[in-house]
Formats: C-alpha cells, sequence, structure tokens
C-alpha cells in the first residue's frame, strides 16, 4: 500500500507542473492566446478565473496586474500542493523502506529456521556427503540473495505504477504521442527477458563458487593443526587462491550481465524521449500543444522512464533470487526426510532393553556390502563387545541400531519389537552415546550434559556427573556447572572432555549404552578414570561396545568378532581364548605387543 501511494503521489507531479508552467505564464507581463484547437491537459487543468486577453484591444494595466496577482495566487497554491504531496509521499516511503526491511529480516529468519530445522530431520547419509562449508553457504550466502531481494516487491510495484499513471497523463495530455511512447514497450521487454535468462546461469554459478569458497576455508582453519604439520600453508594458500579468483570471475560474469541491463533500457527510454519531442516540436509549430503540455509531456515520459528501468532491476534480481532458490531447494530443501515413522508408530510402557539383530544384510547406496546375514542378541542388562578389523562392520551396526539407516533385509529387534515400528524420536531417547571423538558444543557444561534431556533437573545432572566421574573437575571450575566450555571443548582434557561424554549419555537415564572405544585416545592415567566411569555407567543397563582395544573387549560379558561383515565367532572372552580362533589369535598378538589398538 505504502508503494502504491508513493507511486502515484510521484506522479501527480506532473499535472501540478502544468499548473505550475501555465501559472508562471499568465504572470509575465504579456500572454499569447491559446493555441486554436490546443487541448489536452492544458485544457482540462486550465484554471477558470484564467484570462485569456482580447486580441482586438490591448490589455489594460489594471487588467495586467489583476490576471499577474491572480497568476502569482494560483502559482502559490500549486507550490503548497507540491509541499503537500511530498510530505504526504515522505511518510509514505518512510513506511514502505520500515515494512520492507522487516519483512526482508522476517524473511530471512523465517528461512534459515525453516532450512535448520530441515536439517535436523535429514538422514545422516546426508551429512557424510556433503561439504559442511557447503551447506552453511546455503544458510548465509543464498539466504542473503533471499533478503536484499525484498526490494522487488517494492520495484514491481513502483515500476509499473510509475509507469502506468504516467502513461495516462500522456494520454490525457495527446494520446497519439502515448501510442509512440507505447512502441518501444515491446523493444525493452524483449531485451530485459533476454539478459535476465543469462543473469540466471551467471548468479547460479556465483552462488556455487561462493559454496566452494566457504567449503575450503572452514576445512582450512578447521584442519589448521595437520596443515602446519605438513608445511602445506602455501599449496593451501594456492589452492585458495585459485577459488578465489574463479568466484571474482563468476562474479564479474553476472555483473557485466548486470551492467549491461541499466543503460540499455535507459538507452531506449531516452530513444523514446528524443521521438517524442522531436514530434512535440511539430505539433508546437502547428499551434496543437502548449509549452505547459510539453513540460508536463517531459515529466511524465521521464516517470515512465523511471518505471521501465525499475521493472528491469526488478527481473534482473528476481533471476538472481531464481539462482539462489534452485541452490536452498536442491542442497536442502528437496532432500528426502530421514525416517518417516509408519502409521500406527508406538512406544513400549516398560523397555527393558534386549537387543536382537536377525540375519541382517545391509547395502549401501553404491551397492557396497558392509554386513552379511549378521544375528546377534544383547539380553536385558547385559554387555556385548564388537571386535573385528577396520571394514568389519563394527560402526555400521551402531548406526543401524540408532536407525541411521534401516537394514537392506532381515529385522533389528528391541524387546522383541521391530524397531521400524517404534516412534523414532523416543526410540533414541533409550540410547546413550559415547562416541570415540567427544563432540563438545560451544557452552556452559550444564547446556552439553542437557543436550538430550532439556528438562533434566540440576539434581539429574549432578547423578550423572558423579557416574561418569566427572562432578570433581566439574566442582573445581570456577562457575563449576556454568562454565563456559570453548568451541568442541578445547578447554577441556581428552579425559574430561570424555567423562563429560559420559555424563551426558547418562542425564537422560537410558536403557541402553553404546560405546565407540571411548578411552581409545586417552594417556593412562585419563583411561583409568574414563575405564572407572564406564564400569560404574554400566551397572543394570544393556551395553554394546565398539572395541578397538581388546583390554575393552575382555570387560563385556559377550564378544562378537567379525570380518568383512560377517560374525566369525561370538563368547565370553574366556571361552574365544580356550576355542583358539580368531579371538585368539587376535589377542596373543595383543598381549604380546604386536597388535597395540586396532584389533
Amino acid at each position: 500500500m505504502c508503494v502504491a501511494l508513493a507511486s502515484a503521489l510521484a506522479s501527480a507531479t506532473i499535472p501540478l507542473t502544468n499548473r505550475a508552467i501555465q501559472a508562471i505564464q499568465d504572470a509575465s507581463p504579456t500572454v499569447r492566446p491559446a493555441a486554436p484547437g490546443a487541448g489536452g491537459l492544458g485544457a482540462l487543468v486550465q484554471s477558470p478565473t484564467r484570462t485569456q486577453p482580447d486580441t482586438a484591444r490591448p490589455e489594460t494595466p489594471a487588467e495586467r496586474q489583476i490576471r499577474q496577482e491572480e497568476a502569482l495566487e494560483r502559482l502559490g497554491l500549486v507550490c503548497l500542493a507540491v509541499v503537500g504531496v511530498f510530505a504526504l509521499r515522505y511518510a509514505f516511503v518512510r513506511g514502505q523502506t520500515y515494512y520492507l526491511s522487516r519483512a526482508a529480516a522476517k524473511l530471512a529468519l523465517e528461512l534459515r529456521e525453516r532450512l535448520f530445522a530441515k536439517l535436523q530431520r535429514l538422514p545422516v547419509s546426508y551429512f557424510n556427503e556433503k561439504r559442511q562449508g557447503g551447506l552453511q553457504s546455503v544458510l548465509t550466502n543464498d539466504i542473503n540473495v533471499y533478503q536484499n531481494a525484498v526490494s522487488l516487491i517494492r520495484d514491481s510495484i513502483d515500476g509499473p505504477a510509475k509507469a502506468l499513471f504516467a502513461l495516462v497523463w500522456i494520454v490525457l495530455i495527446q494520446w497519439q504521442l502515448a501510442l509512440v511512447a507505447l512502441l518501444f514497450v515491446p523493444v525493452i521487454a524483449a531485451f530485459v527477458h533476454r539478459n535476465g535468462r543469462k543473469m540466471k546461469e551467471a548468479q547460479g554459478q556465483v552462488q556455487d563458487d561462493l559454496a566452494s569458497l566457504a567449503s575450503m576455508s572452514q576445512e582450512a582453519i578447521a584442519g589448521a593443526r595437520v596443515v602446519k604439520a605438513f608445511a602445506a600453508e602455501e599449496r593451501m594458500r594456492s589452492h585458495f587462491g585459485g577459488l578465489l579468483q574463479r568466484g571474482f570471475e563468476s562474479q564479474m560474469r553476472a555483473v557485466r550481465r548486470f551492467a549491461e541491463l541499466k543503460p540499455m533500457v535507459e538507452f531506449l527510454g531516452a530513444t523514446s524521449l528524443a521521438a517524442i519531442l522531436f514530434i512535440c516540436g511539430f505539433m508546437a509549430q502547428a499551434g496543437t500543444l502548449a509549452i505547459a503540455d510539453i513540460v508536463s509531456l517531459t515529466v511524465a515520459l521521464d516517470l515512465v522512464n523511471q518505471g521501465m528501468k525499475s521493472l528491469a532491476n526488478v527481473n534482473n534480481v528476481y533471476n538472481q533470487v531464481q539462482a539462489a532458490a534452485d541452490r536452498i531447494h536442491a542442497e536442502v530443501l528437496d532432500v528426502p526426510d530421514e525416517h518417516l515413522d509408519r502409521p500406527g508408530a508406538r512406544t513400549l510402557p516398560q523397555p527393558q532393553g534386549t537387543i536382537e539383530f536377525r540375519d541382517v544384510v545391509f547395502e549401501y547406496p553404491d551397492g557396497t556390502r558392509a554386513l552379511n546375514g549378521v544375528s546377534f542378541t544383547i539380553p536385558a542388562g547385559t554387555s556385548l563387545a564388537l571386535v573385528g578389523p577396520s571394514g568389519a562392520g563394527k560402526s555400521t551396526i551402531a548406526d543401524l541400531l540408532l536407525r541411521f539407516y534401516d537394514p537392506t533385509s532381515g529385522a533389528i529387534l528391541y524387546d522383541g519389537v521391530d524397531v521400524r515400528e517404534l516412534d523414532l524420536g523416543w526410540y533414541r531417547r533409550l540410547f546413550g552415546v559415547v562416541p570415540q571423538s567427544t563432540f563438545l558444543f560451544a557452552g556452559s557444561i550444564a547446556d552439553n550434559l542437557r543436550l538430550g534431556a532439556g528438562e533434566a533437573s540440576d539434581e539429574d545432572l549432578r547423578r550423572a556427573a558423579a557416574l561418569a566421574s566427572a562432578d570433581g573437575f566439574i566442582e573445581a571450575t570456577p562457575n563449576r556447572y556454568e562454565t563456559t566450555l570453548g568451541e568442541r571443548g578445547v578447554r577441556l582434557s581428552g579425559g574430561e572432555g570424555q567423562r563429560l561424554a559420559i555424563a551426558r549419555a547418562l542425564v537422560g537415564n537410558p536403557e541402553v549404552l553404546l560405546l565407540d572405544e571411548a578411552t581409545s585416545n586417552l594417556d593412562a592415567v585419563s583411561e583409568k578414570a574414563v575405564t572407572q566411569a564406564i564400569e560404574k555407567a554400566m551397572a543394570g543397563r544393556t551395553t554394546l561396545f565398539i572395541a578397538h582395544r581388546l583390554t575393552t573387549a575382555a570387560r563385556a560379558d559377550r564378544i562378537l568378532v567379525l570380518r568383512r561383515g560377517e560374525v566369525l565367532e561370538t563368547g565370553s572372552h574366556d571361552d574365544l581364548v580356550r576355542q583358539n580362533g580368531a579371538y585368539a589369535g587376535m589377542y596373543r598378538a595383543f598381549v604380546s605387543g604386536v597388535l597395540e589398538v586396532d584389533a
């Protein structure tokens, strides 16, 4: 509404200009009579008090003084009207600026919120395939294009409104000239359409290059220690410089498209104006067009030209937005969600924690078979360790258990119920997960502990910290549970971070613990503290180890030995050693020091 009214008020300058020119002419000492047949806007807006001198006799000094005083009075009223029009226009332009800026900020806020929520629903496989910097670019660069494009609303209303109102006035002044102006519209429209199509392609490449640049810079910062360890600074700088140059070139292609549009539209508009003014000269010579009408026509044609430039800008911005929209949808919004719960997905009234893999086969989308007919059972309250070389399928079993993927065939059961029949959110909250590489978020210790249990009380946090043997070092920090951690928990030692991760897993009092060798990267002192914490946490819970160290596997009630996605052996540590099979061979190598870490 503000944009439309501001545009209408801008067009009101056309009749006001006409009236002002007429008043100025009437205020001169001599006035030429109106040309025979002159009409248009001059006739429509001519004041009823205007006096045309009688050519049959000279104008007396008294008549001239009256005419001039009336003309100056009309001129004063017109000037006041101009001030009033632009005072109103100020209010509407101010309103459109505020409301469009508010709409832009709100759009960006809601779109980022929608994208972030969508990212939380996407499967783990999606994040395995995407670069973090590319996703960050979608949340920043692509959304910024959207936010900056809210001016599209203003220009898409302002441009047509200005052009339409001005054309109406041109028709009122001289309809023949309006037809001449309209002849140039198809030419401008064709050029704008062709330029817009190329602009979309160029902007799409710009957004892709920005995503590559963001990905590379994020990886270089995260891997700074590795880069320096290999003295690869110059190589990284060269690679980054190449990406910068590629991005610069794509931006220049887009800039060239953008740069050629506005001056071309101005050129075509100027050509239209020149043609009409040239015709006006002949009409004035013939006495069919007054000077005031010529000035009004010039103002009107300028407004038409401004309107066409606004429409050209709308087309350019629209194609930029389309390029950003294509990336936002292709990269995030159109990606299928993780797992949709089956109709009637349910929960169990009293979950116990019995887990069963029944002839499970799993293949990745590329056809790689990770598990081949794996079967085992973990009774509630007992523990199972998965042992085997890299690529044996240990992590795949954990991913399937958490339903990051579903098995290609076979079934995974929880308390005798196929996990695909259970409510996914409820099911995952049954697990406490401690990864091998501890990931802590920037924020307070309490915030990190409440990650999976936002409703947990302070007492729940203290209980979990005590079970994880983390309460000692937490209480020693200046602000205890409100102590702020750096990004990824850099202010903690490895052992402290692992114990905090164990406490986080225990806050929700889970039925099942899933441990991905939480002691493999620790020194002896930290390993002892974390091991004690794990033993306390395991009490009364079903526990699944991914064991890289056989000392960890030996603590489990049963051990499952895997190789190439198949089960080789299963049994307790003592049973497997007595069987003298694959596990016994690994264990002998381990105790002799030949096999130190990775089983």
